[in-house]
């Protein structure tokens, strides 16, 4: 073999060896660097102790660390080579957030309070009203229907400044979208809506109507929605009042089309939408009924829970102590019990959802009910119960988007 010279030293076929060893590590450095994030993509605890879901995978693993988000918004590029649920996952920060309302966002000196709080303590997320329960969106959005139904209500003026504010604080902005409880589109659009058999629209007992969970009419409607608030730079969307309607005289619902059970449909929504918004780099979650993790059935409402996981990236219990009826996990009075509660529902929710790939998210109570003042201590005795259990995610709900700083830890 030809001997090559260099700086008068021999290089054969011997002196070759530490070379193509070192190019042999740093190959197989890199290979498992690639692998390892790979691997790392959407890693997320699914209930304290249990399995981990991959979100995009369909696989379960240990925890693992992911890097924090990036602070621009989800404007992914647009490429053959561009996975946007890879790099969607690869950087997902697990949540401990707030609801805003969408006139608190709207406000500049009212949201300057919501984001002191999100720079002083762990809070790192809002919730934002994007469309509510009355079916009014909460920006200038880009949907034909809703500019041509009037459907629109912008409190937010600026939505692309919005985003951007929160970007600048590190907050992770969250989409709420109200589903199917929409008095507003129901009655622009009667045949969308859940009908009477008295004729005309259904309603509950606040004379308020409900879309029809099986017209997937109402599905691109809901989805054109997030996908604008996707565009918009949410990072997240979560589905609320994604169920049928449970007050009023549901003897008197009709729904045209119905074609599967309840459960059914409420899961093919969830499956659909996830489908066309994963491709756009967000998430997607779902709230449900704090009992839906302790009975066996979907409560008549459509939310059986272990299919609303299997259609989510994150699955979010209301588990908000006041609702609770007495005798609840033998418990005198739950509202009292705020530890209690917590801790029951969600090793419930640890035994009903372990390897659903979802992660599970519970919303806690930050609000005073029929006589029990909520504190510091009742608000941090429901972070305590979940958090003692391996969950690392939640979220408070206040009406009235004042929160109890003392429950919280300092950044």
């Amino acid at each position: 073999m030809k001997t090559l010279l260099t700086s008068g030293r021999r290089r054969g076929p011997r002196a070759a060896g530490p070379l193509l060893i070192v190019l042999v590590i740093a190959a197989v450095a890199a290979f498992l660097a690639g692998f390892a994030l790979f691997w790392n993509v959407g890693s997320r605890v699914a209930g304290g102790g249990f399995d981990v879901g991959f979100p995009g995978f369909g696989r379960t693993d240990s925890t693992h660390q992911v890097e924090a988000a990036p602070s621009s918004g989800a404007r992914y590029p647009v490429s053959v080579a561009f996975d946007p649920i890879k790099y969607r996952d690869a950087r997902y920060v697990p949540v401990k957030g707030i609801h805003v309302s969408s006139w608190i966002a709207g406000s500049e000196e009212l949201l300057a309070k919501q984001l002191a709080l999100c720079d002083r303590t762990e809070i790192n997320a809002m919730v934002v009203e994007v469309k509510d329960d009355l079916g009014f969106l909460a920006y200038d959005t880009d949907i034909p229907l809703a500019e041509e139904l009037g459907l629109e209500d912008p409190r937010i003026k600026d939505i692309d400044a919005f985003i951007a504010t929160l970007n600048k604080h590190g907050v992770i902005p969250i989409a709420r979208v109200v589903s199917f409880k929409d008095d507003r589109l129901a009655n622009k659009r009667p045949e969308w809506g859940v009908q009477s058999k008295n004729g005309g629209l259904w309603e509950d007992y606040k004379g308020i109507s409900f879309l029809n969970p099986y017209d997937e009419r109402v599905w691109e409607y809901l989805i054109d929605v997030a996908e604008d608030a996707a565009a918009k730079g949410f990072r997240e969307i979560q589905f609320d009042y994604v169920r049928f309607p449970s007050d009023g005289k549901i003897s008197d619902t009709v729904y045209p089309g119905k074609d599967r059970l309840m459960e059914d449909a409420i899961a093919g929504f969830l499956e659909y939408a996830r489908g066309r918004l994963e491709k756009r780099g967000v998430w997607v979650s779902a709230d449900v009924f704090g009992l839906t993790v302790h009975v066996k059935d979907d409560l008549g409402i459509g939310q059986k829970v272990e299919k609303v996981a299997r259609n989510v990236d994150i699955v979010s219990p209301m588990i908000y102590p006041s609702h609770y009826y007495a005798g609840s996990y033998n418990l005198k009075d739950p509202n009292s019990s705020p530890y209690e509660v917590v801790r029951f529902a969600m090793l419930d929710s640890g035994r009903r959802l372990n390897g659903s790939g979802a992660i599970v998210r519970p919303w806690l109570q930050d609000f005073s009910l029929d006589g029990v003042a909520y504190g510091p201590d009742e608000v941090r005795a429901q972070i305590r119960a979940a958090e003692e259990l391996g969950y690392t995610e939640w979220i408070l709900w206040d009406p009235s988007v004042t929160y109890t700083e003392a429950a919280l830890n300092p950044e």
